[in-house]
């Protein structure tokens, strides 16, 4: 019995981790005239066309670098930067101690603080020949 009241509350008190879900997706947009690659610590996206929604790892979110590369352009860097979940306060209510830990292993006590960037490509110089 004690074993299936501990199950539940586990299961049912994280909830940043349960509303949250899995790792967080970001959408990148830019006027853009040919595709581009875009690599993400969790995956790498080839010849895909703007805009686009990514997925970035939640394990590593504050610093994380999206790169963005095209044959004739080049791109900065995107950077995330991490908040707080709010749905992370509703396990010092609800969950206690259990759901938090949840959270916290599964880092969804953080999201993107931005899930949205522009992009402005550089026009590559060319070689003269």
């Amino acid at each position: 019995m004690a074993a299936v009241a501990l199950a539940s509350s586990m299961l049912l008190s994280s909830c940043a981790t349960i509303v949250s879900g899995g790792d967080p997706s970001i959408t990148i947009k830019g006027d853009v005239p040919e595709p581009v690659n875009i690599t993400t610590e969790k995956k790498t996206y080839t010849g895909v066309t703007l805009p686009a929604v990514v997925e970035v790892k939640r394990k590593h979110l504050d610093g994380q670098r999206i790169k963005i590369t095209s044959e004739n352009y080049k791109f900065e860097d995107v950077l995330l930067q991490k908040q707080v979940n709010p749905w992370a306060f509703g396990n010092i209510l609800l969950g206690g101690l259990i759901g938090w830990g949840v959270d916290l292993g599964t880092n969804c006590v953080v999201q993107p603080r931005q899930t949205e960037f522009s992009v402005t490509p550089i026009p590559l110089k060319k070689e003269e020949e």
